[in-house]
């Protein structure tokens, strides 16, 4: 056979072959695709069977609050839902009303609360309980009630609470019940507040907004068509709408401020060294890096001043947690006509807030002139930018290993599946989307894009 045929008939064959070879990949893409619908399929039907146990226990535990609540008589309803909460800090230390009555009325108010914004996740059935006991001892004239007695309070999913669902927002954690109360919560019961209800979040806790698979998704209180933000959005929606006088959520890019200021209500993000989070979760690597931390969402400030000077009258939760700082409420930094040296900004430089946003600071900023205290303005310069792509940085050290593990099978709402999108998708292709972004001009997505990327 002369060299010329040979290579003919070898062209040819090696053609074929890389024909068939080509085939066969894809093919075999297809197969592996294909089965792992399949898995997925199935894991997801069994989750399905969970979430809606979850759903139906919420329902029925809701209902049973609903006929508690009508058991108040009006007038005690009228006056306990008239009361902002130093008021009725003060009508339970007097035994004006009782603590059995508070929850009573609060499960009212949340329920009405959550037909506006599907904030609930649980009525805690137990409060009820609580609450008679705590009425029980206060008849002893020798009992010397706490500080915060009988007082309710909301809690965010996300915070461990004994005996109930810690679930993230994830179908994979529906079944996870805690074994005991974060510090945060012992403490508060210690000084006598009432858990009394559970409120939604978003998947993983790591958007600005409210929705999952189990519980679906949290409005706005204001306006429906609105998100209430995230990821304490569940209790934002319940207090902006008076369902409850103040709640515990959790921060650390803003998921107490964003919701607090959407839904309307104050609220307060402690330094993270200041309350426990040994048993705060972490969706992403974040910790000592980035430090997130149980904080107050309230419907008024002196609510939020009223819990922190509590929390912080002793050594219980560094004592609890070596992590913690054993500083107490500092009564000499807080007084009405000590004048301070406050430092403010309109812009960090690295997202412009919207004119209205600026407008507010400046307002505030001109008001505590009048009280006599020095406004000093000051540029933050590249601080920020430098600050979030560490940040961005640390949370994708793992390159979203972990994220991607805690949403893989989930089945995730439209709201939320672009977090797997992103999480799964290969890293040439983040770093194209970014370069896309820089060549556009929106410099602040592509640096939080390329930090992500990096390794």
């Amino acid at each position: 056979m002369s060299n010329q045929v040979y290579n003919t008939v070898a062209t040819l064959v090696s053609l074929k072959t890389t024909k068939y070879s080509v085939l066969g990949l894809i093919t075999l893409y297809l197969l592996k695709k294909l089965k792992e619908r399949s898995r997925r399929n199935k894991i997801q039907s069994l989750y399905a069977l969970r979430i809606e146990a979850a759903q139906r226990e919420r329902d029925e535990i809701i209902e049973w609050a609903r006929k508690e609540s009508k058991l108040v008589k009006d007038e005690e309803r009228i006056r306990i839902e008239s009361m902002n909460f130093m008021q009725l800090r003060d009508a339970l230390q007097s035994g004006e009303v009782t603590a059995e009555s508070v929850i009573r009325v609060y499960f009212g108010l949340a329920i009405e609360a959550h037909e506006k914004t599907n904030c609930l996740t649980n009525i805690i059935k137990e409060s009820l309980k609580d609450a008679r006991e705590m009425d029980k001892k206060a008849k002893d004239p020798s009992f010397k009630k706490p500080p915060l007695f009988g007082l309710a309070i909301s809690i965010k999913e996300a915070n461990e609470l004994a005996g109930h669902r810690n679930t993230w927002g994830l179908a994979k954690l529906v079944d996870n019940y805690p074994s005991e109360d974060s510090y945060n919560i012992m403490k508060l019961r210690q000084d006598g507040m009432i858990p009394f209800c559970q409120t939604n979040v978003p998947t993983t806790c790591m958007t600005y907004m409210t929705s999952n698979s189990i519980y679906g998704t949290t409005t706005n209180p204001h306006n429906s068509s609105r998100t209430c933000g995230g990821s304490s959005g569940g209790e934002g929606a319940l207090i902006g709408f008076h369902g409850s006088l103040i709640g515990m959520g959790s921060d650390i890019g803003g998921s107490i401020r964003i919701p607090s200021s959407y839904s309307g209500c104050c609220g307060f993000k402690p330094s993270s060294t200041r309350f426990s989070t040994l048993q705060l979760k972490e969706p992403v690597p974040m910790r000592p890096i980035n430090m997130p931390t149980e904080g107050p969402l309230a419907q008024d400030p002196h609510a939020i001043v009223a819990i922190m000077r509590s929390i912080w009258s002793d050594q219980f939760m560094s004592n609890a947690d070596p992590f913690s700082v054993p500083i107490d409420f500092r009564e000499d930094l807080f007084k009405e006509e000590k004048k301070y040296r406050i430092g403010y900004y309109t812009t960090d430089g690295y997202i412009d807030p919207l004119p209205g946003n600026q407008r507010v600071v400046n307002e505030a900023a001109e008001l505590l002139r009048k009280k006599g205290h020095e406004l000093v303005p000051f540029s933050m310069e590249d601080i920020v930018s430098e600050m979030a792509r560490g940040m961005f940085s640390t949370i994708s050290s793992d390159g979203g290993e972990r994220q991607v593990k805690l949403l893989e099978d989930e089945p995730l709402c439209h709201l939320m599946s672009p977090l797997r999108n992103y999480a799964e998708m290969p890293l040439w292709r983040k770093k194209l989307i970014g370069w896309y972004c820089k060549i556009v001009g929106d410099k602040t997505s592509a640096d939080a894009i390329h930090a992500r990327c990096d390794r």
